[in-house]
């Protein structure tokens, strides 16, 4: 009798055990990643409002340049590329999908910025950047190779970068952003008839 009472016991501990714990499946990267980018806006892949990022050139004399950033609105971004060459003054607007290059014209060293208004008007003349923010996500030519990948700009290194890549005729250029700071380095791989590739390289090496 007592074999049998505890043979019971047992059946109905395990039974209760069976009832309470719960197993839940651990979320993987894919699980997790419409969540972030949900919640994620393009305006984290901009240098900060007021910044200027200084970036190092290799291969090419115009390769080194600065950008100074001004936030117009959380819309609208001004950023003025100074290589020591020429001077461009590049807008762009900030949509839920998208980062759109929407003004780009040479200007003197100290430019009038538009007002956000004007900036609204302007027509859409590249994507920089578009959401999902996932590998394979292709526009205009560009197709994001990486989302987590490490650049070491000799100065920092950098972790979970979006690598992009874009091909035409013998040109490849790669594009690397990193969240909180935006464009960290361009390289721009042309095949000649050499035995090596002609590189030109720019890489950020601070931001102030």
């Amino acid at each position: 009798m007592r074999h049998y009472v505890l043979v019971f016991s047992l059946a109905f501990l395990l039974t209760g055990c069976n009832e309470e714990v719960k197993v839940e499946p651990t979320p993987t990267a894919e699980d997790k990643q419409p969540v972030e980018q949900k919640h994620t806006s393009l305006l984290s892949y901009f240098p900060p409002n007021g910044s200027t990022a200084y970036f190092q050139g290799e291969g090419n004399e115009f390769a080194s340049f600065t950008l100074r950033t001004t936030y117009l609105d959380p819309q609208h971004i001004a950023q003025i590329e100074d290589n020591g060459g020429v001077t461009l003054l590049k807008i762009y607007r900030i949509t839920d999908t998208n980062i759109d290059l929407v003004y780009r014209e040479p200007v003197d060293s100290n430019p009038s910025l538009p007002s956000a208004a004007e900036a609204a008007s302007y027509p859409v003349l590249e994507t920089i950047l578009q959401k999902p923010l996932q590998v394979g996500t292709s526009f205009q030519g560009w197709t994001i190779q990486s989302t987590t990948a490490t650049v070491d700009t000799g100065t920092n290194i950098y972790q979970d970068v979006i690598q992009l890549t874009r091909s035409k005729d013998q040109m490849t250029t790669t594009k690397y952003f990193v969240k909180d700071i935006g464009l960290i380095r361009i390289e721009d791989t042309m095949v000649t008839d050499q035995d090596e590739p002609f590189v030109v390289t720019s890489t950020l090496q601070k931001i102030e």
